[in-house]
This record gives C-alpha cells, sequence and structure tokens, in this order.
C-alpha cells in the first residue's frame, strides 16, 4: 500500500555518536591475578551517524557518517528542511535505505 504525505509526517532525524574503543591487552597469565595494563593511552575512535527514524515503528536506518559533529549537525539540518519540502516517496528516493551496511 503507497503513502502519501509530507516526508516530515513519516521521518524524523537523529544525530548518534559512536565511540569504538581500542582494548587493552593485559596479558593475563596463570601465576598473576591482574597485571596493570601499559601506560599508553587507549585509542579512541569517534564518529557521527545521521539516522532517520520513521514515526511509526522506530527502525533507523544511516543516512550518512561524519567524523565531527559538527558536521554532522550541520548536514542534519540541511535534510530536515528537505523533510519540509519532499514528500515520502521524494525523501525515500533520494536516501534510500539500500545504503546501510
Amino acid at each position: 500500500m503507497r503513502v502519501f504525505g509530507k516526508a516530515s509526517d513519516f521521518y524524523r532525524l537523529r544525530v548518534i555518536k559512536v565511540t569504538e574503543d581500542s582494548d587493552v591487552d593485559l596479558n593475563w597469565r596463570e601465576d598473576i591475578l591482574y597485571r596493570r595494563p601499559p601506560g599508553a593511552p587507549m585509542a579512541t575512535k569517534v564518529w557521527y551517524v545521521i539516522q532517520a527514524v520513521m514515526v511509526d515503528n522506530e527502525s533507523p536506518y544511516n543516512l550518512k557518517r561524519f567524523a565531527t559533529g559538527e558536521a554532522a549537525m550541520r548536514f542534519k539540518d540541511r535534510v530536515e528542511e528537505l523533510l519540509r519540502d519532499l514528500t515520502k516517496q521524494e525523501f525515500e528516493e533520494r536516501f534510500p535505505t539500500t545504503n546501510n551496511p
């Protein structure tokens, strides 16, 4: 069944901050209960994902990934303007759900 209307009636956008820490190898041994981790700081990867969430089913899909929060917010603001102007079908054609990994 096809549903018609403004994209803003069907979708909401959100910014998700994703972090990935590199694990510290503690080099466990049978004769030592605990070994202090190495002094080097852990590397943390951070990125921001813009997701579109359908209002009626809460199933998000990723629109784009950014290295900085500022760039992600600028993109989100632009896409929110499109949500107000485009129909649901036009929005889905411009940002297909098949781009998710």
